[in-house]
Formats: structure tokens, sequence, C-alpha cells
């Protein structure tokens, strides 16, 4: 018992952690482009670039060697004018990051249940769904707003000798599923123990 309650505790702090850096990260950005000057801000986005084999390269000057040495561009960071899905999408993430907070405090209540050997329950069932599967829609939403700014990039950014790299997934969907099928097992497990105490 004394190890759930470090891992849970662990868990949750690391959550939190990196959900309030974010959170500060985007506020900060926000803050620092609402003094810019400029009339129209557009957001800031990154993506990953390769260079053309015909790409005729540019040269920085290396003092340890005293020269110019070639170098290529591998991440591109610019402004695009967002399309109206990314607005949706970031409509609808709001909310659904605030029912994440649910999902942790369903959390914190299935470690406590588990601390009062009150594991098979269909009560921690409820608890484990609500916290994986809300943590996993949120980061649908946040992986088709992804998607939908690569396709902004891609439609709208033009670099000479350069061309964006495929999309590639942002978030360990791998484990997000492991997440989901040892939730479903658990289900089962608890089913099947009301079964076996029904049977006695």
């Amino acid at each position: 018992m004394k190890k759930i309650r470090i891992l849970a505790v662990l868990l949750i702090i690391v959550f939190l952690f990196t959900s309030l850096r974010s959170g500060i990260k985007g506020f900060t950005e926000g803050w620092n482009e609402a003094e810019d000057s400029r009339e129209f801000i557009y957001p800031t986005v990154s993506v990953s670039v390769k260079a053309d084999k015909a790409l005729v390269t540019d040269s920085v000057f290396n003092s340890g060697i005293k020269q110019n040495v070639p170098y290529r561009i591998e991440t591109l960071e610019t402004e695009i004018d967002e399309s109206v899905w990314c607005t949706i999408l970031y409509m609808l993430i709001v909310p659904i990051g605030l029912v994440c907070f649910y999902g942790i405090y369903n959390l914190a209540r299935l470690v406590v249940a588990v601390t009062r050997k009150e594991v098979f329950v269909r009560k921690n069932v409820k608890r484990m769904r609500i916290f994986v599967y809300t943590l996993i829609f949120t980061a649908v939403l946040l992986e088709l707003n992804h998607y939908c700014q690569y396709c902004d990039i891609v439609s709208q950014i033009h670099l000479t000798g350069y061309e964006i790299e495929a999309y590639s997934l942002k978030y360990p969907w791998v484990s997000f599923l492991m997440f989901a099928l040892f939730t479903e097992i658990f289900a089962v497990g608890v089913k099947i123990k009301e079964e076996q105490d029904l049977t006695i």
C-alpha cells in the first residue's frame, strides 16, 4: 500500500507540474505577443524541415577553425494564419482540460480507496475510466490541433531549398492505449470477482 501511495503522489505531482509549466509558458508567450506593436498577431508554430539534395548550403563562420562552414536548417519557427478548425479545437480544449482535473480528482479517490483495501469494486472502475478516457480525449483534441496547424503550415509556408517533413504524432499513444487496456482488464477482473462472490 505504501508503494501505491508514493507512486500515486509522484504521478499527481508530475502531472500538475507539467500542466502548470505549459500553462505558464503559454501565458508568457501570449503576454509577450500582446506587447507587440503590430496590428495583427498570428500564432507562432514550429515545424521540422529537410533540405533538398540540390540545395546550395549557406555558411557560417567557425572561429575554432577560422573558416566558413556549411549549415542546414532542421526546425523552422514561423507565424501562420490558423484555420477555423484550429479555433474550434481551441474552444473545445479549454472545457475538456478542466474535466481533466476532475479525472485527477478521481485518481486521488482511487488511491484513497485502495489504501483502505477497497480495490476490486465498481467505483474504482468508474474512477479509472474517468481519469484515463478524459486524458485520452484531451490528447486527441490536442493532436488534432497540431495536425490542423501542420496542414496550415504546408499550405502557407514555402522555403526555397527545403521541404516540410511529414507529420509525426506528438503524444505517446502507445502508453495511452496501454492505460485504456489495463483499465478494461481491471474492469473485467472486478466483474469476475463479483460473479464469484455471488456463487459463494
